[in-house]
């Protein structure tokens, strides 16, 4: 049975290991399951494809003229995506890999995020946003399937990874 196309974003696998309050950068709204990054200005804004330290994703809809945003910024955070069932079709040999997002704009009508996988973009080991752990067994491997992933390229991650080599 072919699985279901629903994109909804990123939600927690497990429990949730930590969220926080960041100030939003008031410019576009986050909607639920959005991945973010923080911009120059250190505000969080929707990330993009291909946005480079990742902070997390967000809680909750924060509309555009709102000052903060609940976001989960745990770095060891495992989450469930939906694999954009693009021209790619992802199998067990994939799990491993590293993958960025397709970031499509917001359902502004159901108030979610449609943001995805990018089943091809694969990068093997090369630096990507996310890191594919493994599947809903509930689903089939293939097209839509949901993933579980870690943020891969996440900005909390990447300093304590500089910190450890400079100590």
């Amino acid at each position: 049975m072919a699985n279901t196309d629903e994109p909804r974003g990123a939600w927690p696998a497990n429990r949730v290991l930590s969220m926080r309050n960041y100030s939003h950068g008031t410019a576009a709204a986050l909607y639920p399951g959005d991945f973010v990054i923080m911009n120059s200005a250190g505000k969080v804004v929707v990330a993009t494809a291909g946005s480079a330290e990742l902070l997390g994703v967000s809680v909750g809809y924060v509309p555009a003229a709102t000052t903060t945003a609940l976001i989960y910024d745990d770095p060891d955070q495992e989450y469930w995506v939906q694999d954009d069932g693009a021209a790619a079709t992802l199998a067990a040999t994939n799990i491993g890999n590293n993958f960025d997002i397709v970031a499509t704009a917001g359902n502004a009508t159901l108030l979610k995020s449609q943001h995805e996988l990018d089943a091809s973009d694969s990068s093997g080991t090369s630096a990507a946003q996310l890191r594919l752990l493994g599947y809903d067994p509930t689903d089939t491997i293939g097209k839509n399937v949901r993933c579980r992933v870690i943020i891969n390229e996440e900005c909390d991650r990447l300093a304590r990874m500089v910190n450890d080599v400079l100590d």
